[in-house]
């Protein structure tokens, strides 16, 4: 994940992924489907650990919260449940692929 992650800025990270994706897909040696590593780096990505939800905060600053920043508790609370879940989930899934090969 990058810093723009963190910060609420998917958006911006979107590039930083796909190269990412690419170089994996380099190391996946051609295979149409996708690797362990290519799908857990989408699973962390897409479960998004955020500290400082920027986009959040400019819309409730934008429609007139008195406190647009006091979302930024449950937002850590929610996206760090998301991504454990999201690496407990991997982790199950390569437990499994592992135990049919």
């Amino acid at each position: 994940m990058t810093p723009a992650n963190f910060l609420g800025l998917g958006w911006a990270a979107t590039p930083a992924g796909l190269k990412a994706m690419e170089e994996l897909g380099k190391l996946n040696h051609g295979s149409t489907s996708a690797s362990n590593a290519m799908c857990n780096f989408l699973i962390l990505n897409i479960s998004s650990l955020q500290l400082i939800p920027v986009n959040v905060i400019a819309f409730r600053s934008q429609y007139g919260s008195v406190e647009p920043t006091a979302i930024v508790g449950a937002g850590i609370v929610a996206t760090t449940i998301s991504t454990v879940t999201a690496i407990i989930f991997c982790k199950m899934m390569d437990r499994k692929k592992t135990r049919r090969a």
